[in-house]
């Protein structure tokens, strides 16, 4: 049998990112439950991350991945239970080291003076994703020393292991100031039904993902 030889760990990445911060209704997460969305009996926060990778350990590429956050007084991590890449390199690492369970997908992007079209197909469907930029935004510096432990420390299971991992990250933020889904169909939740809070776009930013602490169950 051949031997697979993987990355070695940490990963330090580079690129730009497009934040979208949605709150969910019990309703959302039931409807959605199927694709890892938690159910729960009240709303709490989503993010929604498009990422084009300039670098990586695997080359460049493109991804879209919803960050599930914990409520406050449950006992659970933040996961990422549905994201998309465009690299097989990356799917394959992403669940060898990490547990994240990564699709492969194919990402066209078509940018404006103050709007991004992103579609994203898989399996034969295609979602469409336009996000339009606020005129004059001002930038921020932002760096994750500065982010509450219970937003990054990530929990993933994959097989009978655990991974628990907390990325690290720095940059500038802009704001976005809309958001339009269409044709989400079945293979990415329906966000144009939650309620959008705020967008924040990241022209350059580092991240660190470090080697994940693994528990069999």
């Amino acid at each position: 049998m051949e031997n697979i030889i993987h990355t070695s760990l940490p990963w330090h990445l580079n690129g730009e990112g497009f934040i979208l911060n949605y709150w969910i209704s019990p309703q959302f997460t039931q409807q959605y439950s199927m694709m890892g969305i938690q159910p729960t009996s009240i709303g709490r926060l989503v993010q929604v991350v498009l990422v084009r990778y300039h670098t990586s350990p695997v080359g460049p590429y493109d991804e879209l991945l919803v960050l599930d956050h914990p409520l406050k007084n449950i006992n659970h991590l933040s996961s990422i239970p549905k994201i998309y890449v465009s690299s097989q390199s990356s799917v394959d690492e992403g669940r060898y080291h990490w547990g994240i369970p990564k699709e492969l997908a194919k990402f066209e992007w078509h940018r404006h003076t103050h709007q991004l079209f992103c579609s994203i197909s898989h399996q034969g469907q295609e979602l469409l994703l336009r996000l339009k930029f606020s005129k004059n935004s001002l930038s921020h510096t932002v760096s994750s020393r500065f982010i509450p432990n219970t937003l990054l420390n990530i929990r993933q299971h994959h097989g009978q292991v655990q991974y628990d991992f907390q990325p690290q990250f720095r940059g500038t933020l802009e704001f976005i100031s809309q958001a339009h889904w269409q044709n989400t169909q079945d293979i990415f939740p329906d966000f144009s039904q939650a309620r959008f809070l705020k967008g924040f776009y990241a022209p350059s930013f580092e991240l660190i993902f470090p080697e994940a602490t693994k528990v069999p169950i």
